[in-house]
């Protein structure tokens, strides 16, 4: 059923950021159509369709006592398909791995016993001019804060990541680009958008501090063209908030 449920939000989502892309279009004839497509049935009918009159489960409201386990959970709509953003150990994954250029490391050697920010983008534009640009240009807040690495990950190729680490607006030794070869981590996460091949994002754009292996909170924009959230400056807040005080 959960299985389901993810297969079915990501046809919806896909389907509509699809329709809204073409309604923005340049050309007459596609904004027409995908004028008349979004109109004759809303999104807001599309969630009926599949969950009748209720809302969907990542959007209803929390009520009675939470379980330990969600206590302090993020449970707003974006996150609550991922695991209510519950400590996890990234650790414990030992089947997993990440390229580091041409070297493969194993989620243990990147996490354990440091202080990270691990940042997933699905890869276009706004990743190589905006996101991960927004945290080479802040490396010295990143120092200042004791943020060990901040590890920048998608599902591709380590050759693919090998000709962006070779990109000099891209260089910062606090930023490191990896390569989740078989997609294998972000899936883990529930980032995963189901897009094996083809141009098209490959996962979800996220964010999220890792202190000592531990996932302690993870943030993810409504949709992969979206950079609200997991940019630099907002993961400095969330750091603040989430590591400095536990000091």
């Amino acid at each position: 059923a959960v299985k389901m449920y993810r297969a079915s939000q990501r046809c919806l989502q896909s389907a509509w950021v699809a329709a809204q892309s073409l309604q923005s279009s340049s050309t007459p004839a596609l904004a027409s159509c995908s004028t008349s497509c979004a109109s004759s049935l809303p999104f807001q009918q599309y969630q009926q369709r599949w969950f009748g009159t209720h809302s969907p489960p990542s959007t209803r409201a929390v009520t009675g006592e939470v379980p330990a386990g969600h206590l302090n959970s993020d449970l707003t709509r974006a996150t609550c398909h991922i695991g209510l953003n519950r400590l996890r150990d990234l650790t414990m994954r030992q089947d997993l791995c990440l390229w580091e250029g041409k070297t493969k490391r194993s989620l243990r050697e990147m996490f354990k016993g440091k202080k990270i920010i691990v940042v997933g983008f699905p890869g276009g534009r706004v990743c190589t001019e905006q996101h991960i640009p927004s945290y080479v240009n802040l490396t010295d807040e990143l120092t200042k804060r004791g943020v060990d690495k901040v590890l920048c990950v998608t599902p591709s190729t380590p050759d693919a990541i090998e000709e962006l680490r070779a990109r000099e607006d891209l260089r910062s030794p606090k930023v490191e680009l990896l390569a989740d070869g078989n997609g294998g981590f972000v899936r883990m996460l529930g980032f995963e958008l189901g897009i094996a091949e083809g141009s098209g994002p490959k996962c979800q754009r996220f964010a999220g501090i890792v202190d000592d292996g531990i996932l302690l909170k993870v943030r993810i924009e409504s949709t992969p063209i979206e950079l609200k959230a997991t940019d630099c400056k907002s993961m400095l807040e969330l750091w603040d908030e989430v590591v400095l005080k536990k000091k």
